[in-house]
């Protein structure tokens, strides 16, 4: 039997207890056997020089994992061609572990919704299944009608299932705690960082590398 492996990539800049919770709201709602985190190199729509390098993205999402026995980070986009475009990741990734695994593409609602701009958005559909975190005042029409013009049909009220009958999309139950990057790096510049919004380990990798201006 395959195993089910789900997918969540990112920016990761810094990896936080929102990401942690979805990845393992994700597991528990949809019997996944791990959690393979992907930063992206070169996110498409940021210049690099808005990002924190690479290299300390992937040690800080490397310390998270640790922290659950499921998850495992994967540095495969740093060896691809820049941008990093989900398709061209997915690809390489199945080439690789695709006979092993069923892949599930953990993303937020707002990013679902965005599918349609995606690089070869189509192909990507066909590739992996999709577990879709919603969040409070969710647009449930919208994510409706995303999911026919993929070609899904609605199965019941979590679950839609593709042309293929292979493929599907999980909307999860649980909404996971809203917490932005972007905030967690005003709040680490100002010194105001929130206990339970990032994992103690990765605040000290922080505060030994000197990122995001810390003054922790």
């Amino acid at each position: 039997m395959k195993q089910k492996t789900g997918i969540l990539g990112g920016t990761f800049d810094p990896v936080h207890n929102g990401h942690l919770v979805l990845a393992d709201e994700a597991r528990r709602e949809c019997g996944l056997d791990s959690i393979l985190f992907i930063p992206a190199a070169v996110p498409p729509h940021k210049k690099a020089a808005e990002v924190t390098s690479f290299e300390h993205r992937v040690s800080m999402l490397q310390i998270a994992c640790s922290l659950f026995p499921s998850f495992r980070c994967s540095s495969i986009e740093g060896g691809l061609p820049e941008p990093s475009y989900t398709i061209d990741t997915l690809k390489v990734l199945l080439s690789r572990m695709g006979e092993k695994n069923k892949y599930f593409f953990i993303i937020g609602c707002d990013a679902f919704l965005e599918i349609p701009t995606w690089q070869s958005y189509r192909n990507v559909v066909q590739l992996v299944s999709f577990i879709v975190s919603k969040r409070k005042g969710s647009d449930e029409n919208k994510l409706a009608d995303l999911a026919v013009h993929l070609g899904y049909t609605v199965k019941d009220s979590f679950t839609w299932i593709g042309p293929s009958g292979n493929r599907e999309i999980r909307f999860l139950r649980t909404v996971p705690p809203d917490i932005s990057s972007t905030t967690i790096r005003k709040k680490i510049r100002d010194n105001q960082i929130t206990a339970g919004t990032i994992p103690e380990k990765v605040i000290e990798y922080i505060k030994a590398n000197n990122l995001y201006g810390a003054v922790l």
